[in-house]
């Protein structure tokens, strides 16, 4: 070191003291050195100080990275969070006016069914009133004493017509033999068939249009017809007609 080799040349007689230079350089070398030591402990502090510095910048580098990501993670979830709101948003409106149009599609099938079957229903009642409207007039023919001397006629059948209107009475061979007015009456008959299957009619039934006429089928003389259990399952009043209605209140 310099200062430890440093020398100083004497002059005359009235010099500083050798002794007294030599100790104050001795310290002053023992003071710098000390300096010197400390001044390279603090470089070293500083370079390790630095390496933590430098350790520290590239966890904070790393810090901020991690903060970044986890910021543009977050924004791409908010962004995604978002879409799928306005989507979910979208369609459920979507869902709700298509359910609205639904329910008004089958508001309006209701009522045109409903419609329908007031107009179906309606027609039925009509058609029923019709329906029972012919099986009246069918009744009121089948009542009609016409009717019955025709079918009489067609079937062979002698029967008593009382003058009041009662009910007919089937004749009997004996009875057919006693009634000899009844049978004056009917030698008035006009004949009009031209052959043995052709059916014998008197002449004010064929002069009335509106006459029920008798039913056509098999001749008379080769039909067999049982007379007695016809005449006795047919009632006064005619045939009974049950409508649905009445049915349901037989069950």
């Amino acid at each position: 070191m310099e200062i430890h080799n440093k020398e100083f040349k004497k002059r005359g007689f009235s010099g500083y003291d050798r002794r007294e230079v030599d100790s104050f350089i001795d310290q002053i070398i023992n003071d710098y050195g000390d300096a010197l030591d400390q001044t390279v402990d603090l470089k070293n502090e500083v370079v390790n100080l630095q390496n933590q510095v430098s350790e520290l910048q590239k966890q904070v580098d790393q810090y901020q990275q991690n903060e970044n990501a986890t910021k543009e993670a977050v924004g791409n979830a908010k962004i995604k969070a978002e879409r799928i709101i306005n989507d979910a948003t979208v369609q459920a409106n979507n869902e709700a006016e298509q359910a609205k149009i639904d329910t008004d599609y089958q508001r309006q099938q209701l009522e045109s069914v409903k419609s329908d079957y007031d107009r179906v229903k309606k027609e039925v009642a009509g058609y029923r009133s019709y329906i029972q409207e012919l099986l009246q007039k069918a009744i009121e023919n089948l009542n009609d004493e016409k009717w019955q001397k025709a079918l009489d006629k067609y079937f062979g059948t002698e029967r008593f017509y009382p003058p009041d209107g009662a009910e007919p009475i089937m004749l009997t061979d004996e009875e057919e033999e006693v009634d000899v007015d009844d049978d004056d009456d009917d030698d008035g008959i006009e004949v009009d068939n031209d052959s043995a299957d052709e059916v014998n009619f008197e002449q004010d039934i064929d002069e009335d249009n509106d006459s029920p006429q008798p039913m056509t089928g098999d001749s008379p003389s080769i039909e067999t017809v049982n007379n007695q259990s016809s005449s006795s399952n047919t009632n006064s009043s005619g045939p009974t007609v049950i409508f649905p209605n009445d049915y349901k209140n037989h069950k």
